[in-house]
């Protein structure tokens, strides 16, 4: 089955999102790219540690999704499910759900040698800021180490003592 619902003198391509087998996504678009289909899987950059050893790794934006498009109306999406390492298509109905080229370009603009480069905080080291909720409310702060994980080291006063505090970068606003 083709893409339906839509007559050919108004197709335009499209993306449709592929459900893939739980850690097979590199499988999967490898199968999908030998059968023809253009895809596109975003990854970005992580980090684990185990055992106080450090190791980067590519790992989906979107775990088990990837990204196909149709180039052409009467193009067939069904065999897509019998593809290795495939799951599902995300659907409406009976037809896969279209999904806006803008939104697949939008994350492109987004990779640096192929790979989805998160936004860098704003924040930094020696910068003043404000508790903005929770008990501390309004209580300023100096950075002292940036963390991971959206996780900052802030020093302040409390009992007339200095305190590092590990908080949430959202708990916080510039002074």
């Amino acid at each position: 089955m083709s893409i339906g619902g839509v007559d050919g003198a108004e197709w335009k391509p499209c993306w449709v999102v592929v459900n893939a087998q739980a850690h097979r996504e590199f499988v999967a678009a490898s199968n999908l790219k030998k059968q023809g289909y253009e895809i596109y899987a975003p990854v970005i950059r992580k980090t684990t540690r185990h055992a106080r050893i450090s190791r980067e790794s590519l790992t989906p934006l979107f775990p088990g999704y990837l990204f196909a498009r149709w180039t052409a109306p009467d193009m067939r999406w069904r065999p897509i499910l019998s593809t290795v390492g495939i799951r599902s298509i995300v659907r409406n109905g009976n037809e896969p759900s279209r999904l806006d080229g803008a939104i697949v370009d939008a994350l492109k603009a987004r990779e640096k040698d192929g790979v989805i480069v998160r936004a860098e905080s704003q924040r930094e080291i020696g910068q003043i800021v404000r508790f903005a909720r929770g008990p501390f409310d309004g209580i300023a702060a100096e950075i002292v180490e940036l963390c991971d994980k959206d996780r900052l080291v802030v020093l302040m006063t409390l009992l007339n003592r200095p305190t590092k505090v590990t908080v949430l970068e959202d708990q916080l606003s510039a002074c």
